[in-house]
């Protein structure tokens, strides 16, 4: 039987005899940036990895209680993400002023609508139509961002907002594989679909 290690120290340590060991691997740029703020907090890199994951459960859990699932949370999430990505087309003078200005109010409920019908369930069953705007082409721009996004990427090859987009994209969990309906649209050989706006049967000719 090996021998016993030393009382365990630091902030939650204190609170038990002994904390179970964990043996994980981690990618190089994790471990690096756990070091830089264990130094800056003061705690050792395992102190300092506890400290993460257990705000991470109390984060979810505090999810799950105002949003009902994490699913629902993400999904919000990405309904504000579309109002911002929506917005930014104008001068900043008006960025984000959407609820002042009828036309960028259409465009954002248009690209909401957009994004939602990504989940919308029961497949092609009763389809809305599809009608081209700024601010669908905004939304659709939107939804290939998330589906493309690569969680595994290095912390230091990716700009805030692709974490935050592959963020969505673990969040979202199994509704990112949800086929959208826009797909069918853009590939090349499939029948012209004839419950969209003349526009956009026009516009999806030059991708064909």
């Amino acid at each position: 039987m090996g021998k016993r290690g030393p009382q365990p120290k630091g902030e939650y340590g204190r609170k038990i005899r002994r904390t179970a060991v964990l043996s994980t691997r981690l990618q190089p740029d994790t471990r690096a940036r756990l070091l830089e703020a264990a130094k800056a907090d003061g705690r050792s890199l395992s102190q300092e990895l506890e400290h993460r994951l257990r705000r991470t459960f109390i984060e979810d859990d505090k999810t799950i209680d105002f949003y009902g699932t994490e699913q629902n949370a993400a999904i919000m999430k990405l309904i504000g993400t579309t109002i911002m990505f929506t917005t930014t087309r104008i001068s900043t003078a008006g960025k984000n002023d959407w609820l002042k200005k009828q036309f960028l109010f259409d465009d954002v409920m248009a690209a909401i609508q957009h994004v939602l019908l990504w989940f919308r369930p029961g497949g092609d069953s009763g389809r809305q139509e599809i009608k081209l705007s700024s601010g669908t082409d905004r939304a659709q721009q939107l939804i290939n961002e998330v589906r493309a996004a690569d969680p595994a990427l290095p912390i230091t090859k990716r700009s805030s907002r692709q974490h935050a987009m592959a963020t969505l994209k673990d969040k979202l969990g199994d509704l990112v594989t949800v086929r959208d309906p826009n797909d069918d649209f853009c590939r090349p050989g499939v029948r012209e679909p004839t419950n969209i706006s003349t526009r956009l049967k026009r516009k999806l000719r030059k991708h064909t």
